[in-house]
C-alpha cells in the first residue's frame, strides 16, 4: 500500500475546528471581517475533498482541504500534496486567467488547506446541463482560459529555464497522474475490479473493447503522449464538473491535478463531457424530442469551443514570439506565410491529440471506475444503456480514426450520424 506523508500538524477539520482554524488566521480574519459567530457548512460531494462554506454578515470564503484517501474508498491512499499542486497552478496561471479562477486567500501547509472565494450565485455545469441550462458566455470563456493557460506556460511563450523550473514542481504529482494513467488509458481496455458499467446491455461492447486490438494500440499511443509530451502546464482534471457557472460568468475550479503535458489533454477532456452530455440528453426526455434544441446548442458549443480557441492561441502565438522556439529572432516578415503555415499544422496535431483524449476519457466514463451524474441520472437502465452505447461507440471511431478528422464540424457531423442510428 502507498505510503502517505501526513504534515504533523494535520488532522480533518470539521464545521467546529474550522472557525478556530480561521480565527487562528489574521489574513483570512480580515477578510471576513465578523463580529457575529460564522456559519460553516460542508458541501463537499467530491471523492477526494473535504469543502466548506464559512459565511458571515459581511463575507463568505470556502476552505477545501484534502483527505489522505478517496473517500468513497478508504483503503485507496492518495497525497496530500495535490493541494499544494492546486495552489501551485492557479497563482502561476493567475497572471492571465485570474478572472476565470477564484480568487486566493491563503494556503496552509500544515492543513493542506486553501482557502479562496466562494463562487455564487455559480453552479456546477455538469448539473446546469443536465437541466439543460444554456450558457451563452461559456464557449468565449473557456477557449480564453484554454489558449492562455496553454500557451503561456508553453515553449513558444516561456524561455526554456523557466518552463523546466516549473516542470519540476508539477513532475512531483505522481500519484494523481498515476490515477489518470490507470483510471482514463489502462483499466477501461481490460479486467479490473474498479470497472463497472451497465449490466449487462453493455457487456458485449465491454468485451469488444477488450479484444479490439486497434484500439488498445490507439489508447497506449495516447498514453505514451500523457507520460512523454510537456507542451504546457495543464489544469489535469478539466471537465464539466470542475467548471462553476452562472449564465454571464464562468469559473475554473479543481486543478489538483495538475502537471505539465499534452495540450489536447485538457481541451480534449473539455469536448469528452460536452459530448457526453450531448448523448445523454435522450435519457433525460420526458416526451421524445424534449431536448432537440438544447442538444444543437451542444453541437454548436463545441464547435465554437475548437474553433474560438484555435484562433484564439494563432493570435497570442502572432502576438508574443517570445520563447525559445518560433522567436522572432529567427524570421523576418517575408517568411511569415510559411511560420503561419507551421502553426496551422501545429494546431491541427493539437486537434487530433484532443479528439483522441476526448474519446478516452469517454470510455473511461462509461466503463471505468467514476462515473458522470450525464448518464448516471437516467434511472431507466435501457435507455440509458442506448445513450452510452451511441457515445462508446462514437469514442471508438474517434481514437482509432482521429486524423481522419479535418475539422471539428466533420466531428459534430458525426455525433449527430451515431445518435440517430438504431
Amino acid at each position: 500500500m502507498t505510503h502517505v506523508e501526513i504534515p504533523k500538524n494535520y488532522k480533518p477539520l470539521n464545521n467546529e475546528t474550522l472557525i478556530d482554524f480561521i480565527n487562528g488566521k489574521e489574513n483570512l480574519k480580515e477578510i471576513i471581517n465578523s463580529k457575529q459567530e460564522l456559519k460553516i457548512t460542508e458541501v463537499g460531494d467530491g471523492n477526494l475533498n473535504l469543502v466548506f462554506f464559512a459565511d458571515s454578515e459581511n463575507k463568505s470564503i470556502c476552505i477545501k482541504q484534502p483527505l489522505p484517501y478517496v473517500r468513497v474508498l478508504k483503503d485507496w491512499p492518495l497525497t496530500l500534496k495535490r493541494s499544494f499542486f492546486e495552489f501551485e497552478y492557479m497563482k502561476i496561471h493567475s497572471a492571465h486567467v485570474g478572472h476565470l479562477i477564484p480568487k486566493i486567500y491563503d494556503y496552509d501547509k500544515d492543513f493542506c488547506t486553501i482557502s479562496m472565494e466562494k463562487l455564487s450565485p455559480h453552479a456546477i455545469m455538469r448539473q446546469g446541463m443536465v437541466k439543460r441550462i444554456k450558457y451563452i458566455n461559456f464557449a468565449e470563456h473557456i477557449t480564453e482560459y484554454l489558449s492562455k493557460t496553454l500557451f503561456f506556460t508553453s515553449d513558444l511563450y516561456l524561455k526554456a529555464k523557466v518552463k523546466r523550473k516549473y516542470n519540476v514542481v508539477f513532475a512531483d504529482n505522481i500519484e494523481l497522474c498515476k490515477i489518470t494513467e490507470d483510471l482514463v488509458f489502462t483499466e477501461p481496455y481490460i479486467i479490473s475490479v474498479r470497472n463497472r458499467w451497465t449490466k449487462p446491455y453493455l457487456n458485449k461492447i465491454k468485451i469488444e473493447i477488450e479484444n479490439n486490438t486497434e484500439l488498445k494500440i490507439a489508447v497506449n499511443r495516447l498514453k505514451l503522449l500523457f507520460l512523454t509530451k510537456t507542451e504546457s502546464l495543464l489544469h489535469g482534471d478539466l471537465h464539466t464538473g470542475s467548471i462553476m457557472c452562472t449564465l454571464k460568468d464562468t469559473k475554473i475550479i479543481d486543478p489538483e491535478f495538475a502537471f505539465y503535458g499534452p495540450m489536447g489533454f485538457d481541451i480534449g477532456a473539455l469536448l469528452a463531457n460536452l459530448l457526453i452530455s450531448f448523448f445523454s440528453q435522450d435519457g433525460h426526455d420526458i416526451k421524445k424530442g424534449d431536448g432537440e434544441i438544447y442538444k444543437k446548442w451542444i453541437l454548436e458549443t463545441i464547435n465554437n469551443v475548437w474553433n474560438s480557441f484555435e484562433l484564439k492561441f494563432l493570435n497570442l502565438w502572432k502576438s508574443n514570439p517570445n520563447g525559445d522556439v518560433f522567436s522572432s529572432v529567427f524570421f523576418n516578415a517575408k517568411e511569415e506565410i510559411d511560420v503561419e503555415n507551421e502553426r496551422k499544422i501545429f494546431l491541427k496535431n493539437i486537434f487530433h491529440d484532443s479528439l483522441g483524449f476526448a474519446a478516452a476519457k469517454m470510455i473511461r466514463r462509461i466503463f471505468g471506475f467514476a462515473h458522470n451524474i450525464d448518464f448516471e441520472l437516467i434511472k431507466n437502465e435501457k435507455i440509458r444503456a442506448q445513450c452510452e452505447t451511441k457515445c462508446s461507440s462514437l469514442a471508438i471511431k474517434m481514437m482509432v480514426n482521429a486524423k481522419e478528422y479535418e475539422n471539428i464540424e466533420a466531428l459534430t457531423e458525426d455525433v449527430i450520424k451515431f445518435n440517430t442510428s438504431d
